[in-house]
């Protein structure tokens, strides 16, 4: 039986996840702020989130000539629960572990105000080495 990768991460030399490289897709670049993912690049799409002390605030993605700035509206536990853009308005609903039925490319960070893999639908924790399961838990 034949094995395929669907994806490979990339760790600085102190084990903090710095990049992704989904099968077939571009590679993606992550820069953090303390432990905090701050800015993602995958292509030529940039996503930076903007936040005051723990608080998120607002995520900005740029696309070629496109840019599109999304408040954030979350809960104390930093869950993206509404955004809020010139084009549209999502509500966001999760399970008491993190799973939610939304896509996960929009907006970048989800559950806790953690970035949700869009390859496998796991939460990378502590900096990209404990990947958490979602749905895999029970109530």
């Amino acid at each position: 039986m034949k094995k395929a990768v669907l994806c490979s991460y990339h760790y600085d030399p102190l084990d903090r996840l710095t990049g992704t490289t989904p099968a077939l897709q571009s590679g993606s670049l992550r820069f953090h702020c303390q432990s905090r993912i701050a800015t993602e690049i995958q292509g030529d799409t940039q996503h930076s989130i903007m936040q005051h002390g723990d608080q998120l605030l607002a995520q900005q993605t740029r696309q070629a000539d496109k840019h599109i700035s999304t408040l954030l509206v979350t809960d104390s536990q930093r869950s993206v629960l509404h955004t809020v853009n010139d084009e549209e308005q999502r509500s966001i609903a999760y399970s008491p572990f993190g799973h939610t039925m939304a896509t996960h490319t929009h907006p970048l960070l989800n559950f806790n105000g953690e970035r949700c893999e869009p390859t496998t639908g796991h939460y990378l924790l502590g900096n990209g080495y404990r990947a958490f399961n979602p749905g895999g838990c029970r109530s």
